[in-house]
């Protein structure tokens, strides 16, 4: 009974020690600046029966859900990361719009091949270089 449940065990436990080691993220740089963009109405689903009057209007509208959905991924980037990755203090005082603004203009310009990694650990490395953890790590409240 044992050695069956050993076996058993060990068959079940194969399947995770085959997975890639290079997955590719969820999120990557490339996928978040195709969010910043437009949409192209020709791509865009639309009836009779949609809510919007018009194709360019469904448009629009998922190119403004699309630019919020960035926004709140570079915000949750922020708090997941201020005071570990790069720091706020009294010498770097980065606004909000401040960080976004960097994010976002930093991303636009970057290289394809660097844009097939990870959005977020992008958006760190660029906020990194410009408000780098000294001593005084953290947001005084």
């Amino acid at each position: 009974m044992r050695a069956a449940l050993l076996a058993i065990s060990a068959a079940l436990a194969l399947p995770v020690v085959a997975q890639p080691a290079d997955l590719i993220p969820w999120m990557t740089g490339a996928r978040l600046v195709e969010l910043l963009g437009d949409v192209d109405q020709a791509k865009v689903h639309w009836g009779p029966d949609s809510p919007f009057r018009s194709r360019a209007i469904a448009a629009e509208y998922f190119g403004m859900a699309n630019r919020e959905f960035v926004h709140g991924y570079i915000q949750a980037v922020h708090d997941a990361t201020e005071g570990k990755a790069w720091c706020w203090s009294e010498k770097y005082k980065p606004k909000p719009d401040e960080l976004e603004a960097d994010a976002r203009l930093a991303l636009l310009r970057m290289p394809d091949t660097q844009l097939k990694r990870n959005a977020a650990d992008l958006i760190v490395e660029v906020w990194r270089k410009t408000w780098p953890c000294t001593g005084d790590y953290g947001r005084k409240q």
